[in-house]
């Protein structure tokens, strides 16, 4: 059947909620994440501990109890590059993920029309095969009659089996192939066009 999605539906879809896609803009995201916790590394870290003890001869003591409570704030100023070198690194590592992303979604169109065109190129091909499959069983029930009323060879009749033979074997490769293209069509797409297999 036709495929229930235009080709300019495919690629907005695709865009959106296409597998491959996500996960590039969510590796892109990612990869963000990382520069800007690096980058915290140049930012005063404060530390807050509180501590309590108690003093006695009990389980729970009832004596003497002493508490502390100890703020401090450390500023890293040089730890020998290690900081610089992890934040270009990350650097490097969002760049290059920020590129398969923006390479990605310039590539949508493209690959959506590959796999869209493919489908229908595969659909065509099968529906062709099976006309011709068609014809040839035909010629083959002509051969038959003919070669049980004598006016026929054998020849004749084995040429058309064959035939048909090809004509079969050709329409279940041909199916495969339109299985296969829109199994390639769904995964860009992520999701099933067709509820039924049959209804491919």
């Amino acid at each position: 059947p036709d495929l229930p999605i235009s080709l300019d539906s495919a690629v907005h879809e695709t865009l959106a909620h296409g597998p491959a896609y996500r996960a590039a803009r969510a590796a892109a995201s990612s990869a963000e994440a990382t520069l800007t916790a690096q980058r915290a590394a140049y930012f005063p870290r404060a530390t807050l501990l509180a501590s309590t003890a108690a003093f006695g001869d009990n389980f729970y003591p009832t004596g003497a109890r002493r508490s502390a409570l100890t703020l401090s704030v450390s500023l890293p100023l040089w730890d020998n590059a290690q900081r610089e070198m992890a934040i270009s690194r990350a650097r490097t590592a969002r760049d290059a993920a920020i590129a398969v992303r923006d390479d990605r979604e310039r590539a949508t169109y493209r690959d959506v029309a590959q796999a869209y065109d493919a489908y229908v190129t595969a659909r065509a091909s099968a529906d062709l095969a099976l006309q011709a499959l068609q014809v040839a069983q035909e010629l083959y029930r002509v051969q038959e009659t003919r070669y049980r009323v004598g006016a026929t060879t054998i020849l004749d009749l084995i040429e058309a089996q064959d035939r048909l033979s090809e004509s079969e074997a050709e329409l279940v490769q041909a199916r495969h192939g339109t299985r296969l293209a829109l199994a390639g069509l769904e995964a860009i797409l992520g999701r099933r066009l067709f509820n039924a297999p049959e209804a491919r």
